[in-house]
Formats: structure tokens, C-alpha cells, sequence
């Protein structure tokens, strides 16, 4: 990590510490949960000059849920306050945004910026703008926009998922959160897949 920092790195993403699966297995007081939670803040130790995100996801080998409890609740508070970093990525939008309304009582003063998966990993479904920006106005209700990022719930190398459909649910991303931008009165994104000029086959709105 020193050294991706020395090189020049200026953002590092820490993949799935795993502390949401131990808080919901052996719960928050389990030693081996206070050990993970030392382990982790050794880990990113000296990096206070790097933007540090901590993603967490509840797995998706071939595109499959694999977990029945899937609550951040448990860790919520571990993650916010015990665990270094400066973003927290969730997984919402497979599981239909549960678990956001646990942001609304830190609303304008949480310790950290949060990232809202807005398009599932899970689906090959190519997810709308529309749609995106519904889940986005959904975090609103309990993330001030100036901590508030938007991404997928997880990456898409998992197998089961082409490169194409991918293109497509990250552009939903871009265009939804222009949505959103435009409501807020804020400044839009060029989306170059949104441009009509550079599309090939068009599909008619009405």
C-alpha cells in the first residue's frame, strides 16, 4: 500500500473486508471481529494522505446470491466509525435499498462519503437511467448529495456477464445520476453513450 502510494496512487479501494459476514455470523463483541478490525486499519496504516475506499458486497460467483442475511445493521457502525477510509461502497440495488434508512440519522454529518450500488451485478438485464435515478433519489432521502456517490453494487468479472451489458449498466450509471444532477440544479456529465450522433441502432421512445 506504501508503495502504491509513493508511485503516486491517490485512491485505493480495499476489496471486501468481510466484516459485515463476521458481525452477522459471530456478532460485534466477537473478538475475532475486534481482530479483523485491527487487521484492516494496520493494513491502510500511513495512507492518510490517499483516498481510501472500502467496498463490501455480500459475493456473486457466477452472477448468484449465495447469502440469506444480507443486513448491513450489525456493522454499520463499525464500519462508519471503527474502520479507516474515507468511502464505503454497499451493495443496494439487488437488495432493493435495504438498509439505507440506517444513514438517515447521520444525514449531512456522516464520518464517511458513501457509495450506493445503483444497478445490479446480478441481472443481465440493462438497467434504465430512469430506473437508476429512482435509487438514487431512494439515498437522498438519507444522504446529503455532497456525500453521496453512485456506482454498481460490485464489479462485473465475475462470470456470467459480457462486456457489452456491462458498457450499458455503467452508462445507466452516468445518465441517471445526470438525471438527478439536473433536478438538484446541478451540472450535468457528457455521456458519450447517450450521444445520438454516435449510436448505430436507435431504439424509437415512442
Amino acid at each position: 500500500m506504501l508503495a502504491l502510494r509513493d508511485a503516486g496512487c491517490r485512491c485505493i479501494q480495499i476489496e471486501e473486508p468481510t466484516l459485515h459476514f463476521m458481525a452477522n455470523t459471530f456478532g460485534t463483541k466477537d473478538e475475532k471481529v475486534k481482530f479483523m478490525i485491527e487487521c484492516y486499519n494496520r493494513e491502510v496504516q500511513g495512507l492518510d494522505d490517499v483516498e481510501i475506499w472500502i467496498h463490501t458486497c455480500w459475493g456473486n460467483p457466477n452472477m448468484q446470491r449465495v447469502m440469506d442475511d444480507t443486513s448491513y445493521e450489525a456493522s454499520f457502525d463499525l464500519y462508519l466509525n471503527a474502520m479507516k477510509g474515507d468511502v464505503w461502497t454497499l451493495e443496494m440495488k439487488d437488495r432493493n435499498f435495504k438498509d439505507i434508512q440506517l444513514f438517515g440519522r447521520h444525514k449531512g454529518r456522516l464520518p464517511k462519503k458513501v457509495c450506493v450500488g445503483a444497478v445490479s451485478h446480478r441481472t443481465l438485464q440493462a438497467d434504465r437511467a430512469e430506473d437508476v435515478a429512482v435509487g438514487i433519489r431512494t439515498a437522498l432521502q438519507h444522504i446529503a448529495p455532497e456525500q453521496l456517490i453512485v456506482s454498481s453494487d460490485c464489479g462485473f468479472g465475475r462470470q456470467g456477464c459480457n462486456r457489452e451489458i456491462a458498457f450499458y449498466k455503467a452508462s445507466a450509471i452516468a445518465q441517471g445520476c445526470n438525471i438527478v444532477r439536473k433536478e438538484l440544479g446541478l451540472a450535468t456529465s457528457y455521456v458519450p453513450a447517450a450521444d445520438p450522433a454516435l449510436q448505430i441502432d436507435i431504439v424509437p421512445k415512442n
